[in-house]
């Protein structure tokens, strides 16, 4: 099991640690169901063997954090919407408590991992990025283009000028 968890912490790209005391079976397997759809996997594990795990990656937890009736979820791709998806569930269980975890190799508090939850997700960070570096090639086409059409009615309004002199000349 200290290997497994082992693999699980070293492809974490954080570890969220829960307490999830009195929760019945069907409502554990919604919360896995939701961290699966977020590309996290949610474990009920064994305080001392998480703690020498811990310990031996380097994390340096609370040990109250790993008491009672403890799970962690993995996080492998989106450490926020994993938080978010905790975040929202612990609304719908109240069993279900967030009790802190470990970001970038340091342990984080409870209200780091809401603060955590309010963060946008990868893809609509993804998606901001994209549309603020398209946004200057959007803003230049509209420029150009407005030249452009300026270029022309000034071109057209000349031409207008000029079109009834010659016509009142015939």
């Amino acid at each position: 099991m200290i290997a497994e968890y082992a693999e699980l912490v070293g492809k974490s790209q954080a570890v969220i640690i829960t307490h999830y005391g009195g929760l019945k079976m069907p409502e554990l397997d919604k919360v896995r169901g939701q961290m699966r759809g977020a590309q996290a996997e949610f474990h009920v594990t064994k305080n001392t063997l998480m703690r020498r795990v811990m310990k031996d990656a380097g994390y340096d937890v609370p040990a109250e954090w790993l008491t009672g009736t403890t799970a962690m979820s993995f996080c492998f791709r989106d450490p926020a919407a994993v938080a978010k998806a905790l975040n929202e569930l612990t609304k719908e269980f109240e069993k279900l408590q967030v009790v802190g975890g470990v970001l970038n190799g340091k342990a984080i508090s409870k209200s780091e991992v809401e603060a955590l939850a309010s963060l946008p997700s990868l893809d609509t960070l993804r998606a901001q990025i994209i549309g603020a570096l398209s946004a200057p090639a959007s803003n230049l086409v509209g420029l150009l283009n407005a030249a452009i059409g300026g270029v022309i009615y000034a071109l057209q309004a000349k031409v207008d000028k000029e079109t009834p002199k010659e016509a009142g000349a015939q």
